[in-house]
């Protein structure tokens, strides 16, 4: 049989050698072995043989499967289970029992238990050297390197349950002896499902012994990946065992050779100071190894901001410093693309080095609206030289920060002396042109925030034209004469007139609406014969802070509307280019009257239902969010808002946004207030008290008798 055959092949000189390689795992200097403990010791196994040959010689062919697989089972529980190799045996060479001579010994020791896994599988797993020794002198040949599930081999199992290097060595001296097998590291370099070797799972382990064996036998697997794009190098940064790492990055392993996730990476990722010194000292071209992107341990370090890496910046490491990723990027520039200016100033040899786009940090911080980085370098008097440098599309760290809407960094260049506002790019465009059609683009709050900060720094400068524009750009010099332009542009007068009555008809409703709502105020007005002389005809809420803001945003959305319809009337009249300019004129008193008027609505609602406070507070705040709305779509909605140029101008614009919210202030805080003084009003809130069913006033005997003074006063 082909156990039978496998008996006198391993029986040789390789026993003495794994005793000792067991003994030397258990630790502690290696006993002199004499000739009789020797001679002793191959007895036992003889007669360990004789016994196994035996109940192989009285066993029958043809088993059923289902009884292999059953006493299979029944011999793997008694590994399992921590017996030695003598309880394997009792098990199986009681030649007295009927019933175990009708057993193919030979079957149950080849045959696959649950998750395809063997005998063999077994004893590796539960680190059983003399059951191994004694198994792979029995199984097949095809069970050596078989895998089971998982795509583990035995080595694999003895890798993981940090078995002895005696057992390692058993396994791959028999893989190397099997016939027709031409890798004889076939075993050593089989993968498992997650894509680990033999090597792998020891490092994993932390088996250093049998780490170095397996690397004693074949270097390749150290090269490797798994599944999870680790080698057995980056692996061992997860585990805290020096004798392990020691004895990887000891090696002379070449970096271009090494698969997966670059080691030196792994430790600035994982923050391992002491194998990051490690591998500096024993490899330093490890320390070269870049990820995917080209990135080197500086671009890491800058990246995601591990100071402690830049304290490794030597003379033999500052080359890295100079080396680009691929988009171009140098360290340096990463840690001003993240905002990271401490680490700027530790690599200050190369901040001025430009990336691959020719852009320096200032241009990097500033389209990436790093404000602290910006403020950074213009602090510091050798890298303020960059303010005005161009990339490779003519852009300077200004255009990139208009370009990209970065207001935070565009306020910090445009206050530095010396900022050149003339420079146009390779497309013949200002800082101030590209605003302009970054705001034409979209209607994002940040837009108008650089477009502004640009305005302000053009205040008072006037424009500016350089002659080379109308050679770089020669379309430039018809804007000299835009303005001359736009008025032989003016649209036909029927489009004027259609724009006018429409603008007409919104005006005319508000003065409408506005005009009757004064004189048919919330609560009412005192009747004559329920209130005193100076009383009649005046407003029951006269005193309520709500009512007087009423009464101020009603009035003010009355006369912008009628102002907007007296000039709209007079714009029809005259010629068209008149009438445009009328037209415009009505854009501001329109804007104000609309939100004043929604103003007035709310608090004249907000009056009424003044007794259901809950109805009240919602209609007041539901209010206040779409007047909100109202005013931001009026107010900062239309472009040419941004547009005006004039410093008093901007400044009343800037005084009209801070009177809205000041109002909305002061409505908060009166509504606030208004519930206890309309406890102490409440005989005034309608237009006149209530009555009984006998028709007299509900009103207590004072209120009568203060009646009854006012109409009748008492003669002197």
């Amino acid at each position: 049989m082909e156990g039978e055959l496998s008996i006198e092949v391993e029986d040789g000189g390789m026993n003495n050698s794994i005793a000792e390689e067991v003994k030397k795992d258990e630790g502690g200097p290696l006993p002199e072995v004499s000739e009789d403990e020797r001679d002793s010791e191959e007895e036992i196994w003889r007669g360990r043989r004789e016994r196994m040959n035996n109940a192989l010689a009285a066993s029958a062919g043809g088993q059923d499967p289902a009884k292999t697989y059953k006493y299979a089972r029944k011999l793997a529980r008694v590994i399992r289970g921590g017996g030695n190799v003598d309880e394997f045996l009792s098990k199986i060479d009681d030649l007295n029992d009927p019933l175990l001579r009708d057993i193919d010994w030979s079957a149950v020791l080849n045959s696959r238990l649950e998750c395809n896994e063997s005998l063999l599988h077994v004893a590796a797993s539960a680190g059983k050297d003399d059951l191994l020794r004694l198994l792979l002198e029995y199984v097949g040949d095809f069970l050596i390197t078989t895998q089971d599930n998982w795509g583990d081999t035995p080595l694999h199992r003895v890798a993981r349950s940090a078995g002895s290097t005696g057992a390692a060595e058993m396994l791959i001296r028999r893989a190397r002896d099997l016939p027709n097998v031409e890798d004889k590291s076939l075993l050593l370099r089989t993968k498992n499902k997650c894509g680990d070797t033999a090597l792998h799972k020891a490092v994993r382990r932390g088996c250093a012994n049998l780490v170095r064996y397996l690397l004693s036998e074949d270097l390749e697997p150290v090269y490797w990946k798994n599944a999870s794009k680790k080698s057995p190098l980056y692996l061992a940064l997860l585990i805290n065992d020096s004798a392990i790492h020691e004895a990887l990055f000891s090696l002379s392993l070449e970096p271009s050779r090494i698969e997966g996730l670059p080691p030196i990476l792994g430790a600035v990722v994982h923050q391992r100071h002491d194998l990051f010194a490690l591998i500096l000292k024993k490899n330093m071209k490890l320390a070269a190894m870049t990820d995917s992107n080209g990135g080197n341990i500086f671009h890491l370090a800058a990246h995601l901001n591990r100071a402690w890496v830049f304290q490794f910046l030597q003379p033999e490491t500052e080359y890295l410093t100079l080396e680009q990723d691929m988009n171009g990027d140098l360290p340096v520039h990463i840690a001003s693309k993240m905002g990271y200016f401490e680490h700027i100033k530790k690599l200050e040899k190369v901040s001025r080095c430009p990336n691959g786009q020719g852009q320096t940090v200032l241009h990097v911080a500033a389209k990436y609206g790093r404000a602290f980085v910006v403020r950074y370098l213009l602090s510091d008097p050798k890298l303020v030289l960059l303010l005005n440098l161009a990339d490779h599309d003519g852009n300077t760290a200004l255009h990139l920060a208009v370009m990209y809407s970065q207001p935070a960094a565009l306020i910090h260049l445009v206050r530095t002396d010396g900022i050149d506002l003339s420079v146009f790019n390779h497309r013949g465009l200002y800082a101030v042109d590209i605003a302009r059609r970054r705001l034409a683009m979209g209607y994002e709050i940040r837009h108008h925030l650089a477009y502004l900060a640009l305005l302000c720094s053009l205040a008072g400068k006037g424009p500016f034209k350089s002659p080379e524009l109308f050679l770089v750009r020669a379309e430039a010099r018809d804007e000299e004469l835009s303005v001359v332009r736009s008025l032989e542009s003016m649209p036909d007068r029927d489009i004027v007139k259609d724009y006018i009555n429409s603008r007409m008809v919104v005006a005319t409703l508000v003065t409408t609406v506005t005009f009757a709502a004064g004189f048919a105020v919330p609560g009412g007005f005192n009747s004559l014969d329920k209130a005193s002389k100076d009383e009649r005809g005046m407003a029951t809420m006269l005193d309520n802070r709500m009512f007087q803001a009423f009464a101020i945003c009603n009035t003010i959305a009355m006369f912008c509307s009628m102002t907007v319809v007296v000039n709209l009337i007079w714009a029809q009249v005259v010629d068209v280019n008149v009438a445009v300019a009328a037209f415009e004129r009505t854009t501001l008193p329109l804007k104000i009257a609309l939100p004043a008027m929604s103003t007035a609505f709310l608090t004249g609602v907000t009056l009424t239902v003044g007794k259901l406070p809950w109805l009240a507070n919602t209609i007041f705040y539901l209010g206040l969010v779409f007047l909100l709305i109202i005013s931001v779509a009026k107010l900062l909605g239309d472009p040419l808002f941004f547009h005006i140029r004039r410093r008093p101008l901007r400044r009343l614009t800037f005084w009209l946004i801070l009177a809205y919210i000041y109002l909305w202030r002061v409505e908060t805080y009166i509504y606030d207030e208004n519930d206890a003084e309309d406890n102490r009003r409440e005989e005034k809130t309608f237009a006149s008290p209530p009555v009984d069913v006998a028709g007299e006033s509900r009103t207590d005997d004072s209120a009568k008798a203060k009646c009854e003074d006012a109409l009748h006063p008492p003669s002197h």
